[in-house]
């Protein structure tokens, strides 16, 4: 544990994430790094293996670890960490997690810009995220559909087409999703008890919370134990059966199944979120009111990133029971928003949710800004004529207070998305409000455009306002508003002839006004709290900034599909589409899920969408799975320079065949155990040598890392070792490079190795790279094992029996003088046992020589080894053996750069865990839009009063 304070803090976390693993595993538990966010209760450990474990641990590390300790770190990630802080703690007080100040603020900016960077939905009309919301918009589509027939509820007693009977309804229709129930109950690590008992709110909010995530292009599991807050509104509940009737088969799963608070709980619980969680129920106004909370949250920096949004099913018919009662539905369930013909509201239902972000943080961490949130407020009613009644005065003290906050005069909006449910009398109500704000003074000629996402889809709760404000984004974006439906006939009961306000009967593009586009989204709850939100076109880039759209990467019709800022110092971005010189390295493409069948799923997807957006780069596509997505138990990596290769490795994943450039741990067992073997020998580093300008010229990182060493060994030697002269492309018939300078470049490409995340099990070592491979274990320091190198390299030159004899005696004296440390994993000879310090100090073994191994030289290899299988891979880092197609020396060191990215997608496979977009960092990549994770749903409905009449 000394030691362990010596590294740097990636280095020791990922140190004692691996002393975590291998403890766990020897007390009988293995798991593998992308399950070390789970908890110990998920992983089986518990009881008498909690308590083998917490022993095991305390012998290791020699710290006291207490009996509650796996409570208090509940996955072996924040274990990890636990003992990093012990390490590092300073009268008392522990260092946080990454990023984090041990839980202290982040600097307040109540002026702070908020950004929208992501979004993710569920709603009528087929919708299942933001692209499908907007067709449905844009198109005029109606999602109105009949009284769903698959829910369980007895339509013939439930409708009442007179209005009379009690607990009956009138309404025909509404707005429903297709399958509210269908859950992936296995990627969330619930059992078919719990999922069954859990309201498919919370189930729903699982999902969409994951996607809105991925559409931010952000890795979900990285937010983990980062202050992440979830604002979720809710307007009702009418799924779980009271406590004292729950079935028994649901195991007692019901009391957090039906907590309001759980719908905000369970998604900082799945995600490892640890901002706030807070579950609003403001009724109608819940998901506005909530986005309005998380701008406060960001800005007072309580929160680094929010998910704001609400959520709204309609388990059972009770609604439209209870509102038929009060008679306030539309018979045919559709809203006649601002109509003449209005008579009443469409109970709908949906989910959505919009990721927040500081503009700041967004534009440093590189992140889509798709809108942002100009001002927003929330207000009361107050006593008004009913507790149910809309409040104009109200309203407009609202909108004036929103606009304040926006710091923008009220002809500064273009466009209000209203919250206007279609009833006679809340309609006028809300156009006096904006004809006494927004339309005041308001020229003719550039009238407020006012319109309704509800003519479409009917009225979603809770989900109302995320769903407006995802149509006014996605309208920002694109430069058109789409029409209200069912308001050919405006109502009679407001005086439109000012012409300050112009209904949207029909589809307008975006007013130019020299300014940013601006839309405003109304929501008022049934109880009097109302929510108002303004949302403006993301702001223009700084002068200093390149901004790079690849608006040829989207179907037909659709916005740019990928938003990078790049500082214009950065390597240039490649064109668009499959345009991968034939002198660059063949790019990556790395595919990830919980099963084979989700991988094989998602490999089609993938196919799909590339192959509707020919004009996104490989590259770029790459960098995105690489970044932007989670990595589970299955994995696949192809592996081609060229669009068309790509796609037969897609195809082949996708229908469980083969291709050249595919390779994917194994379907029938991926959590095998396989460990790495790390061979080197002084041919690799030779090599590497040789090789050393196409490296620097495919990963630059390589010639950094070489640089410096070369400028730490003339420090140590005296004399100036010229990297230059090691990176530029050699002459023909130029020698080979000289013992000392294949040494570096060895050590350069190991080191590149370690910074993807490359981590063999053990090194094994030819004599003539011991000195490297003493180096890269830790056993010695760069000092010591350059000096060897560098003697070792005399001695093996020849010349007079008296020189190398010198040569000799030098080593011999120099071995004498080391220190050599334990290594940090298993270091060996070639077929030999592990190597301890005492046997480093022995100057034969470094008197030893290359000849005198009956084992051929392989270059610098990684081996896989299956354990209790018989998978055993050999994986030349740079392939000496290049094949009779690479006729030159152009192709035979592209031919060996490939032969590294193959290594690590077998080593990606088997073992987990390469850091590719370390990979893929300075090739100019960006991230762009990829399909989300293709989760395999189950239906799981079970609401109390079917459950009830079924039984």
């Amino acid at each position: 544990m000394e030691r362990l304070a010596e590294l740097s803090r990636d280095d020791r976390l990922r140190a004692l994430e691996d002393l975590v693993l291998n403890v766990m595993a020897q007390t009988g538990k293995r798991i593998r790094r992308w399950d070390m966010h789970r908890s110990f209760r998920e992983l089986g450990v518990s009881g008498g293996r909690a308590m083998r474990l917490r022993r095991a641990l305390a012998d290791r590390t020699g710290q006291t670890v207490t009996n509650s300790v796996l409570l208090d770190h509940p996955t072996p990630q924040a274990l990890a960490r636990h003992f990093e802080a012990s390490l590092l703690r300073d009268g008392g007080a522990s260092v946080g997690p990454a990023g984090s100040e041990n839980g202290g603020p982040a600097p307040r900016d109540e002026d702070e810009t908020v950004a929208v960077i992501g979004m993710a939905c569920r709603y009528p009309g087929g919708v299942q995220g933001p692209d499908d919301l907007w067709r449905l918009a844009d198109q005029g589509t109606d999602a109105i559909t009949p009284l769903p027939t698959d829910r369980g509820w007895d339509l013939t007693a439930l409708t009442d087409t007179e209005r009379g009977s009690h607990n009956t309804t009138y309404s025909r229709g509404g707005g429903f999703l297709t399958e509210p129930g269908l859950f992936d109950a296995e990627f969330f690590g619930m059992t078919d008890a719990e999922a069954y008992a859990t309201d498919p709110q919370q189930r729903l909010l699982l999902e969409t919370s994951w996607e809105v995530i991925e559409h931010a292009r952000i890795d979900p599991s990285s937010l983990r134990a980062t202050p992440t807050g979830v604002f979720v509104g809710v307007a009702h509940q009418s799924y779980s059966a009271p406590l004292d009737q729950e079935p028994e088969e649901l195991q007692g799963h019901s009391l957090v199944g039906s907590l309001g608070s759980s719908l905000s709980g369970r998604i900082a619980y799945a995600l490892g979120l640890e901002g706030p969680a807070l579950t609003i129920d403001t009724a109608c106004s819940s998901a506005l009111v909530c986005v309005h909370l998380a701008a406060q949250s960001l800005r007072s920096g309580e929160s680094s990133l929010a998910i704001a949004g609400g959520a709204s099913i309609n388990s059972t018919p009770g609604a439209f029971a209870a509102i038929s009662r009060q008679r306030g539905l539309a018979p045919d369930g559709r809203a006649k928003s601002f109509s003449a013909h209005a008579d009443g509201f469409a109970l709908s239902e949906g989910v959505g949710l919009i990721l927040l972000e500081r503009l700041s943080d967004a534009r440093r961490n590189g992140h889509p800004v798709l809108a942002v949130i100009r001002g927003s407020a929330v207000n009361q009613d107050g006593t008004s004529n009913g507790m149910t009644a809309p409040n104009a005065p109200a309203q407009e003290r609202l909108i004036r207070r929103a606009l304040a906050d926006a710091r923008l005069r009220p002809d500064q909006v273009d466009v209000v998305e209203a919250h206007s449910p279609g009833t006679e009398f809340g309609d006028p109500v809300e156009v006096r409000a904006l004809q006494a704000t927004y339309a005041r003074d308001r020229a003719p000629e550039r009238p407020l455009l006012l319109g309704t996402f509800k003519s479409n889809i009917g009225h979603s709760l809770a989900a109302a306002g995320a769903a407006g404000v995802m149509k006014m984004v996605m309208a920002l974006r694109h430069g058109r508003i789409p029409r209200t439906l069912h308001v050919e006939e405006p109502t009679t009961h407001v005086d439109w002839s000012s012409g300050t306000i112009r209904l949207l009967a029909e589809p307008e593009p975006w007013p130019e006004t020299g300014e940013p586009r601006r839309a405003a989204v109304s929501s008022f709850g049934i109880t009097g709290t109302n929510g108002h939100v303004i949302v403006e076109s993301a702001p223009q880039e700084r002068a200093d900034e390149t901004v790079a759209l690849v608006g040829a990467g989207s179907p037909a019709g659709d916005v740019p599909a990928a938003v990078a800022i790049a500082d214009k110092s950065s390597p240039s971005v490649p064109v668009p589409g499959s345009a991968d010189a034939s002198s660059d390295p063949a790019v990556p493409w790395l595919l990830s899920a919980r099963t084979a069948s989700e991988l094989c799923d998602q490999a089609a997807r993938l196919r799909e969408h590339v192959a509707a957006r020919p004009g996104l780069s490989d590259l770029d596509i790459g960098c995105s799975l690489a970044t932007t997505r989670a990595r589970f138990e299955h994995r696949a990596v192809v592996v081609a320079h060229d669009r068309s290769a790509l796609l037969r490795g897609l195809d082949a994943l996708a229908s469980g065949g083969t291709s050249p450039g595919l390779h994917r741990s194994r379907a029938d067992d991926p959590d095998a155990d396989a460990s790495c073997v790390l061979t080197l020998d002084a041919a690799g580093a030779r090599l590497a040598a040789e090789e050393a300008p196409r490296l620097h010229q495919a990963f630059p990182a390589f010639g950094a890392q070489l640089r410096a060493l070369c400028e730490r060994a003339g420090e140590e030697l005296g004399e100036s070792v010229d990297a230059d002269e090691l990176l530029r492309a050699p002459e023909s018939g130029a020698a080979p490079a000289d013992e000392l300078r294949a040494f570096l470049s060895g050590l350069a490409l190991l080191h590149l190795l370690e910074s993807w995340d490359v981590r063999p099990g053990s090194v094994t070592a030819h004599p003539d790279a011991l000195a490297l491979a003493a180096h890269v274990t830790g056993a010695l320091p760069f000092a010591d094992a350059l000096r060897i190198a560098t003697v070792r390299a005399h001695r093996a030159e020849g010349g007079p029996d008296e020189d190398r004899q010198e040569a000799a005696e030098h080593l011999t004296k120099l071995v004498a003088e080391l220190s050599p440390e334990t290594p940090w994993i298993p270091l060996s000879l070639t077929a030999g046992q592990p190597l301890t310090p005492h046997d480093l100090r022995d100057p034969a073994l470094w008197l030893r020589s290359h000849a005198s191994e009956s084992t051929p030289a392989p270059g610098t290899t990684l081996e896989l080894r299956g354990s209790g299988t018989d998978m055993t891979a050999r994986l030349p880092l740079l392939p000496d053996e290049v094949g009779t197609g690479a006729p030159n020396v152009e192709d035979r060191a592209m031919r060996r750069v490939d032969g590294l990215l193959t290594a690590l997608a077998q080593y990606e496979a088997h073992i987990g865990g390469v850091d590719w977009g370390a990979v893929l960092a300075e090739r100019g990549a960006r991230t762009v839009d990829l399909p989300t994770y293709p989760f395999q749903r189950r239906l799981f409905w079970a609401p109390f009063r079917a459950a009830q009449e079924q039984s």
